[in-house]
């Protein structure tokens, strides 16, 4: 009898062998599926995009140091009015310490078109006059901010009771603004040459640099009460812990009068409950006189001779930061900033 295959089929070992064969590699395939975890979450300085709904449309950079483990603290670092995010952690030295540290930066920025009526305008400023920018219920600036977070908890398992704000100019101002509208996110802050929270209600008494002028005017007419009463009011009935301060001034700073140092601390001591008095006075470098008060819940530095610039201590050694003749050689403020928050292990 002689057998033959009818015209068209496989013979029956090929097909066998095609069958063995399919099967292996869907296993495989399932392996890898199973085995593989979550694409790696991008490190380095980049721009995150769909960080939430951002209501107050900013921009977020975010710098992440490839030696960042999960549950890394976070610190929000703010530019000052005309500035960006681009180079703001290198040239403050906060990248520095982000590296040896192990802590994330978050970095939002501004967008022209958010400031001033009709459009593009030169001072790129995060808008701290504007109620809706700078409370707790709002849903603008603050809010979009406190998504940036979010985003590093989700994205990168950041450490949600470890998250720290800081900022210069009106970056400082915005400082002051996370840290009263969001005490329930923000454990510390570090305000460097800012203004006081709620100062100004509009946009022109913000920009105001006459004698009298709210923010950065000379004379402080309120009293610590009324800038606490201030505070308070970016999160009416909040009865939790609130975040501690730090704040940096310039006495020779031309653009805003040092008096701003005094109508912070007054605010903050008072929504602490703090003397006014400090509780010790020391002078950490020259021309520097470092105050503390309560047990530590509020700090401030006076730079005597430092003007509208970052604070910076160019050098070797891990408490030194800066490039020579970019920003005032006294203290590098990054580095006492970082130490106050806690992350210097």
């Amino acid at each position: 009898m002689v057998f033959h295959s009818v015209a068209g089929a496989k013979p029956r070992l090929s097909i066998l062998r095609s069958v063995t064969v399919l099967v292996a590699f869907t296993a495989l395939l399932a392996a890898m599926v199973l085995t593989a975890g979550p694409a790696r979450a991008q490190t380095g300085f980049h721009e995150v995009q769909g960080f939430g709904s951002n209501p107050g449309n900013l921009r977020m950079f975010a710098y992440v140091p490839e030696q960042a483990q999960s549950g890394a603290p976070v610190v929000v670092l703010f530019h000052g009015c005309g500035g960006s995010a681009q180079d703001l952690d290198v040239n403050t030295g906060w990248r520095k310490y982000a590296d040896a540290y192990g802590f994330t930066l978050v970095l939002p920025e501004q967008k022209e078109e958010n400031v001033g009526s009709g459009g593009l305008v030169p001072h790129k400023c995060f808008s701290a006059w504007n109620p809706v920018d700078r409370t707790h219920d709002g849903q603008g600036e603050a809010r979009s901010v406190v998504q940036m977070v979010d985003h590093m908890k989700d994205r990168y398992a950041a450490d949600a009771g470890r998250v720290y704000a800081s900022g210069y100019s009106g970056g400082g101002a915005a400082t002051n603004v996370m840290l009263a509208a969001y005490p329930d996110v923000f454990k510390a802050g570090a305000v460097f040459f800012g203004m006081a929270y709620g100062c100004a209600d509009t946009e022109d008494d913000y920009f105001d640099t006459g004698l009298f002028a709210p923010c950065p005017g000379r004379f402080n007419t309120l009293t610590p009460r009324q800038w606490g009463d201030r505070i308070r009011g970016a999160y009416p009935g909040y009865d939790g812990v609130r975040p501690r301060v730090q704040i940096w001034h310039g006495g020779s700073d031309p653009l805003i009068n040092r008096n701003s140092l005094e109508k912070q601390r007054d605010g903050w001591t008072d929504v602490l409950g703090l003397s006014q008095t400090p509780s010790s006075t020391s002078v950490p470098a020259l021309g520097v006189t470092k105050q503390v008060y309560g047990s530590g819940q509020v700090e401030t530095y006076l730079v005597s001779s430092m003007g509208h610039e970052v604070p910076v201590d160019p050098g070797i050694g891990m408490d030194k930061c800066g490039t020579v003749g970019q920003g005032h050689d006294s203290l590098c403020g990054a580095y006492y900033a970082a130490a106050f928050f806690g992350l210097d292990g």
